[in-house]
């Protein structure tokens, strides 16, 4: 018996490496965006923080520590912004290849299908090739002269 060999295998498998390559590139760009959405969370985790504590500061301490927090909350500002800045470039380039997964996703799905209907024509073919020969089988036998009728 034939063993079902398809034309465009190869480039199945080279689809379905694209797609397992894209899909790992997502979850590592997925990665990335949350380690951001983490330290920006934890700077402004601190700023609520430092405010809490200077409220809490008895009058002429709370002034110097006043100051002292609007000096610092620029720069951790100018931090924020630039981390959601980065975030947002990830989340750009994320979305970009999450649409180029789709697109291999759905090419790979479509060689599935074809790959599925050739090998029902080639089942199909098979079948009528092994009926011809039982046929055959069955007529060469039939009309064969029998040794007790001879």
């Amino acid at each position: 018996m034939k063993k079902f060999v398809w034309k465009l295998q190869q480039l199945l498998t080279i689809k379905e490496k694209q797609e397992n390559a894209l899909r790992s590139e997502i979850v590592a760009l997925t990665e990335q965006s949350m380690v951001l959405r983490g330290r920006m969370m934890a700077l402004q985790m601190s700023l609520r923080a430092h405010q809490r504590q200077i409220q809490s500061l008895p009058e002429d301490q709370r002034i110097a520590a006043q100051a002292l927090y609007l000096r610092h909350a620029p720069v951790v500002d100018s931090a924020l912004r630039q981390l959601a800045e980065q975030r947002r470039a990830l989340e750009q380039r994320r979305r970009q290849k999450l649409d180029d997964y789709l697109q291999v996703q759905k090419f790979r799905k479509g060689l599935e299908r074809l790959r599925e209907k050739a090998r029902r024509q080639y089942e199909y073919e098979l079948n009528l090739e092994e009926q011809k020969q039982l046929d055959d089988y069955t007529h060469t036998n039939w009309n064969r002269p029998t040794a007790a009728s001879a």
